[in-house]
């Protein structure tokens, strides 16, 4: 059984790794789209983060608590 403090550290956690996964992702567009400065790596690592942040929150807004 989880405590209160922990599932408020939990969804705070989550926004943020949400956030940070959606600015680096941003980032990363506007660097290959925008500026023209290429980096393939980063985009694709920025992807899979962005994909892995919104599938933990969307795991854990939906468990059974």
């Amino acid at each position: 059984m989880k405590t209160i403090s922990t599932s408020v550290i939990e969804k705070i956690f989550n926004f943020v790794f949400v956030t940070v996964a959606c600015a680096g992702l941003g980032y990363s567009l506007m660097n290959q789209f925008i500026l023209n400065h290429p980096n393939k790596d980063l985009l694709l690592v920025m992807i899979c983060l962005f994909f892995a942040s919104i599938a933990s929150w969307q795991r854990k807004k939906y468990s059974k608590e």
